[in-house]
C-alpha cells in the first residue's frame, strides 16, 4: 500500500481544504491520520487514485511525498504495539511511522513505514496483510 504525506504550514481549515479537493475531484480517502506541531501541519493518507492525488495536491502547492507501507495484523491487547516494535528493533529496523488503522474483534491492523520493507517482511512473515485486501469493512 502507498501512502501519502502532506507537509503544509499548518492552520484552521487546513484538513478541510485538503479533503475538499480530494473529494471534489472523485478521489476516496481510506485512511487518514492529522497531526499539527506548532507551525506545521502533517496529514497521512490511503487514498484510491494515488497518482491523480499526488497531482492534485502538488498542483494545488501542498509539499506531497509518497511512501510504501506494510500491513500487518496483530492482536488486539495492552502491550501489543509494544511486542511488535521491539521486534522490528531487535532487527534493527527504523520505523518511520506507524498507524493503527482498524481495531476489530480482538485483532487490529497496523500500517507500518520502515527503511526496509524487505526485512521487515522477513521479521514479520505471516503476520503481513496480503497487498490489495480489503481490510475496512
Amino acid at each position: 500500500m502507498q501512502r501519502l504525506t502532506i507537509i503544509a504550514k499548518n492552520r484552521p481549515g487546513l484538513l478541510a481544504d485538503v479533503m475538499t479537493l480530494l473529494a471534489s475531484n472523485d478521489i476516496n480517502v481510506r485512511d487518514v491520520v492529522a497531526e499539527g506541531y506548532s507551525d506545521e501541519g502533517i496529514v497521512h493518507l490511503a487514498v484510491d487514485q494515488l497518482d491523480p492525488a499526488l497531482e492534485l495536491l502538488t498542483e494545488a502547492g501542498y509539499t506531497t511525498v509518497t511512501d510504501d507501507v506494510l500491513l500487518a495484523r496483530i492482536e488486539d491487547f495492552p502491550g501489543s504495539l509494544a511486542l511488535l516494535s521491539r521486534r522490528l528493533a531487535n532487527a534493527n529496523i527504523d520505523v518511520r511511522a506507524l498507524s493503527m488503522i482498524q481495531r476489530k474483534e480482538g485483532s487490529a491492523i497496523v500500517a507500518i513505514s520502515t527503511n526496509d520493507n524487505t526485512r521487515v517482511a522477513e521479521v514479520l512473515g505471516r503476520d503481513l496483510i496480503a497487498p490489495g485486501r480489503v481490510l475496512i469493512d
